[in-house]
């Protein structure tokens, strides 16, 4: 006789952020022992770290209507990996736990980290960037001369072992067709790409292709200028889907709203103390120990401590009745700024990361927006740049830093709307944008090109009475941008009398 297991509901726990670890009976009579919950999709899947007859394991339980298909696709792509001797982890289990309703996939543990998280604890390494990324390419090289290819396509899904790589999430996997098989490939190659620096990857693109054309095989590579343009098409398409996904619960957010309210909350920042703050958000703006930085008509910033943590609240206020009855049908400018905040994150721009977001609302019409950032000690480039203090060499790098910047958001076809330099804060040497609200992007780059050529212009403002800051940015930005034409239309001209 087993001894009765009494567990959670799987259910519940993909649901909400729950980390106790509990213990399952399989219908085998087998006992897998979850010690951690590692990544949850709501109502459809959980993935865990746990135990199995004393071996390390990840467990994949798939839950409600569809659970047998998805369990059985992830089985099949599984087993198409290894038969194409593709590295993978071994599927050491495949069980169906009647009690609970779902099916599970029982994984061999493999020493590593995914991609994504390789990726970015290299930041600011470039050459060890394109090292990984290289590997990348060259796996999904081997996918598509296997005739395979991965159409979940995300950095998580590749595990980074010392020089070797494994493919995760079988679920994804699926056959290139016979007709267009090429064009499939290409295009399934260029949304890897479409993951990496959007600044590095100008540069390394021709590298990519040549190693990934040593893998896949064949004479016909596909050419850089319409690799860019699969590129740049997946590259928004992600960031206008991610942007449109954090107004719903999903794996990185929370999701709560009725009549009266929407609430949007960063699930690793989701707790009681943060839920509580929210609820008496205003008296916390006005509360004698938050620091005001900003009171105006238009909004009131002030920072605050949560739980020990440095936290910026900002209320957007409603001016009158007119301004209210404008604002009312349309998202507000708190919840545009949390969504371009996560369009930004996606691409590796800085930014503060956006916590939570709180709209109030009567019925269909919206009242006060609050947003809730972390709180980045660092100052504004306007002060950045006068602080007499800090070396010629630090400028110089910031310098850099905000040309590459305003490049990336140019490759990205995204305006800001708003370059005041209180809006660059500069921590360290790295720039951060902040004040999203007015933040575009843009399907058409003719349309694009002036408004950013208005971003560049209205940035630059900021220093028209002082010559030295002026051109240590105008040099960093004519060093960045391979459009000199599109500078100078922005008025970065350096003067023969600047030169000598």
């Amino acid at each position: 006789m087993h001894e009765r297991i009494v567990v959670p509901d799987i259910a519940d726990y993909s649901k909400h952020a729950l980390d106790a670890a509990f213990a399952i009976e399989l219908d085998d009579g087998s006992r897998l022992d979850v010690l951690m919950p590692v990544r949850r999709v709501p109502g459809k899947r959980l993935v865990c770290r746990g135990e199995l007859h004393g071996r390390e394991v990840y467990a994949k339980f798939f839950i409600g209507k569809s659970a047998e298909k998805y369990a059985a696709r992830d089985c099949r792509g599984s087993q198409w990996l290894s038969d194409a001797g593709i590295a993978t982890p071994p599927l050491l289990l495949q069980s169906r736990v009647e009690a609970q309703s779902c099916h599970v996939l029982v994984y061999a543990a493999i020493d590593g980290r995914n991609a994504e998280e390789v990726w970015q604890s290299l930041a600011g390494q470039e050459q060890a960037r394109f090292v990984l990324a290289a590997k990348l390419v060259e796996e999904v090289g081997r996918h598509h001369a296997a005739g395979i290819w991965q159409s979940d396509l995300y950095l998580k899904n590749f595990l980074v072992q010392g020089a070797r790589v494994h493919t995760l999430d079988g679920d994804g996997i699926r056959r290139l067709r016979p007709l267009f098989r090429r064009r499939q490939a290409w295009d399934n190659l260029a949304l890897l790409l479409s993951k990496f620096d959007v600044y590095s990857l100008a540069d390394w693109l021709p590298l990519l292709l040549d190693r990934y054309g040593q893998v896949f095989g064949g004479n016909e590579l596909p050419g850089l200028e319409p690799m860019q343009r699969l590129i740049a098409r997946h590259r928004a398409e992600e960031m206008r889907r991610y942007a449109d996904k954090v107004l719903r619960t999903c794996t990185d957010v929370v999701v709560e709203q009725d009549s009266s309210f929407f609430l949007a909350i960063n699930r690793p920042y989701d707790n009681a103390s943060l839920r509580a703050a929210l609820q008496i958000v205003d008296t916390l703006l006005d509360a004698p120990d938050a620091i005001r930085l900003k009171s105006g008509n238009t909004c009131t910033v002030a920072e605050i401590e949560i739980d020990q943590r440095k936290m910026v609240i900002k209320r957007y206020n409603i001016k009158s009745f007119w301004h209210g009855l404008g604002r009312a049908l349309r998202p507000s400018r708190a919840v545009v700024s949390w969504s371009n905040a996560y369009r930004l994150g996606i691409c590796g721009l800085a930014t503060p990361v956006a916590i939570a977001v709180l709209e109030r609302r009567r019925w269909l019409l919206r009242k006060q927006a609050y947003l809730v950032t972390e709180f980045v000690s660092a100052p504004d480039s306007l002060t950045f740049f006068d602080d007499q203090a800090i070396e010629g060499a630090q400028k110089q790098q910031a310098a850099q830093g905000i040309a590459r910047l305003f490049y990336s958001l140019f490759l990205l076809n995204v305006e800001h709307g708003d370059f005041k330099a209180s809006n660059v804060l500069v921590q360290g040497v790295t720039p951060l944008l902040i004040d999203l609200d007015s933040m575009r992007q843009y399907r058409c780059s003719v349309r694009f090109r002036p408004r950013h050529i208005r971003d560049i212009r209205r940035f630059m403002k900021n220093w028209q009475s002082d010559a030295e800051v002026r051109h240590l940015l105008i040099e960093a930005f004519r060093a960045v941008y391979r459009d000199t034409d599109l500078l100078d239309q922005a008025g970065l001209v350096i003067k023969q009398s600047e030169r000598q």
